[in-house]
């Protein structure tokens, strides 16, 4: 309804998807004929010959996986678990809490979006080392897009916009009440809400996702504590140098 680019996410899930099943599927496969007496060999000029097979340093799988991880954060992920803590950890603590709806989602867009991509990001960087880095290229690319393609909203009968709006203004200063199924829409643009939502969510997130993976894969915190731990004991630090003496 709003524009093909959350079609764009969906083929590239597709492609991470089949990622997955022909790193699972395929040795299964090629296990399975060597048990029937196939050669080594003769399995790979098989896969190949049936288009089974990969490149095996093909970079389509691994970006794709972590592009889709970083978008579903910002669009799925981040608003699920903001649901989750008004309605599971707020009445735990006693403080007083209410059904959540999108006003409480666009009140708190940025951390929903950040967060979730920046602990998943450092978390599957760990066992998906490759192009996890790199989950910012596509959002950024559908922004840029965005950006370059933006034409100030006319006024309409049913909704009418206070102000001018720059470009920047239409896509970052984010709405942080719904539209209302009333005329003029409760004063809000539905089409500038989806589209933060569509593009905006995804770029911070794809930000974030990369910014965690670049901790994951150079294992900052472990080079963080492991420094903090050798201040607190610099007996420690003088008996490993002396060990590394001849």
């Amino acid at each position: 309804m709003f524009g093909p680019f959350k079609l764009v996410y969906y083929v590239v899930a597709g492609i991470a998807l089949g990622w997955q099943w022909y790193l699972i599927a395929l040795p299964r496969w090629a296990k399975w004929l060597t048990g029937k007496g196939a050669q080594p060999e003769e399995v790979d000029s098989l896969a190949r010959r049936c288009g089974l097979a990969w490149p095996r340093n093909a970079a389509i799988g691994p970006f794709a996986l972590h592009t889709t991880a970083a978008a579903v954060c910002g669009m799925h992920f981040g608003p699920w678990l903001l649901s989750r803590w008004y309605a599971w950890i707020l009445p735990l603590t006693g403080m007083s809490s209410h059904m959540p709806t999108g006003n409480d989602y666009l009140q708190h867009f940025e951390l929903a979006s950040i967060v979730p991509a920046l602990v998943v990001g450092y978390l599957l960087s760990r066992y998906f080392v490759r192009f996890a880095a790199y989950a910012w290229i596509l959002p950024t690319v559908v922004l840029v897009y965005k950006l370059l393609t933006y034409a100030e909203p006319q006024a309409s009968v049913l909704f009418a916009p206070a102000h001018s709006l720059t470009r920047f203004d239409y896509f970052f200063v984010i709405q942080r009440t719904m539209p209302t199924f009333t005329p003029g829409f409760g004063g809000v643009d539905p089409i500038r809400v989806a589209e933060q939502l569509d593009v905006v969510a995804p770029f911070y997130a794809g930000i974030a996702y990369s910014a965690g993976a670049l901790v994951g894969t150079r294992s900052l915190l472990d080079r963080i504590s492991r420094g903090s731990s050798m201040r607190a004991d610099p007996g420690a630090h003088q008996t490993e140098e002396q060990s590394e003496l001849p």
